[in-house]
C-alpha cells in the first residue's frame, strides 16, 4: 500500500487523514497468467494499481488481436472510457503473468471526492496524466518511426518487455514480427 501512497504524493501529498479513507477502498486481488481483469463487452467500474505483473490493453479486430496499451508495476490499469461512461469496454485487459493488484470501484472514488477536496485535484491529476500517456502514444504513431516506437518501449521497462511475446510488441508497434525481429538485430 506504501507504494501506491507514494505513486500518488508525486501529484499531490495526501493527509494522513484522507489517506486513512482512501486505503481501506483498494481491494487487493491476485491473478494468474492470462486472467482477464476485463472483456470486451464489460463495464469498467474501477481502477486498479498494479503493484506486480504486466498487463496488455487489447482489442479483436477481424479475428486479430491489436495490443494498444502495456502495463507495468507502478501503473494504473483501466478501461478509462469505460469506468467515465459507463458503457460496456471494447478492449480486453490481460494478464502476462502472474499478477498483484489494487482495485478502487468507481463508487468509492466518488465518494472520497465528495469528502476530500485533495482527492478531487487528485483524480483530476492523474486524469490529466492518462491523457497525456494516450495523446504521446497517437504522436508516435504519426511523427515516429517502428523503431522509435519500440525504443520508447524499452526505455520505460525493458527488463519487463522480455517477458512480453513478440507478436504482441510487434502489435502494439503497429508492424509485422519479422519487423521488429529486424529491429531487434540492430540494437
Amino acid at each position: 500500500m506504501e507504494q501506491i501512497r507514494a505513486y500518488f504524493n508525486n501529484f499531490l501529498p495526501l493527509t494522513d487523514n484522507e489517506w486513512n479513507d482512501f486505503a481501506p477502498c483498494f481491494q487487493k486481488e491476485e491473478l494468474k497468467k492470462k486472467d482477464f481483469l476485463i472483456r470486451q463487452g464489460e463495464s469498467c467500474d474501477f481502477i486498479a494499481f498494479i503493484a506486480e505483473g504486466i498487463f496488455r490493453f487489447y482489442y479483436v479486430q477481424e479475428g486479430e488481436e491489436k495490443v494498444t496499451a502495456f502495463f507495468f508495476p507502478g501503473d494504473f490499469v483501466t478501461n478509462y472510457r469505460s469506468f467515465l461512461t459507463g458503457k460496456p469496454s471494447e478492449h480486453y485487459i490481460e494478464s502476462l503473468k502472474p499478477s498483484v493488484i489494487y482495485k478502487i470501484k468507481k463508487t468509492d472514488l466518488n465518494l472520497l471526492y465528495e469528502k476530500h477536496k485533495n482527492m478531487e485535484r487528485l483524480g483530476r491529476f492523474i486524469a490529466e496524466n492518462l491523457y497525456l500517456t494516450v495523446a504521446k502514444r497517437l504522436d508516435s504513431f504519426l511523427h515516429s518511426t517502428p523503431e522509435s516506437r519500440y525504443q520508447e518501449l524499452l526505455d520505460r521497462n525493458s527488463k519487463l518487455l522480455q517477458e512480453v511475446p513478440q507478436y504482441m510488441l510487434a502489435s502494439y508497434l503497429g508492424i509485422q514480427p519479422e519487423t521488429l525481429s529486424r529491429i531487434r538485430a540492430r540494437k
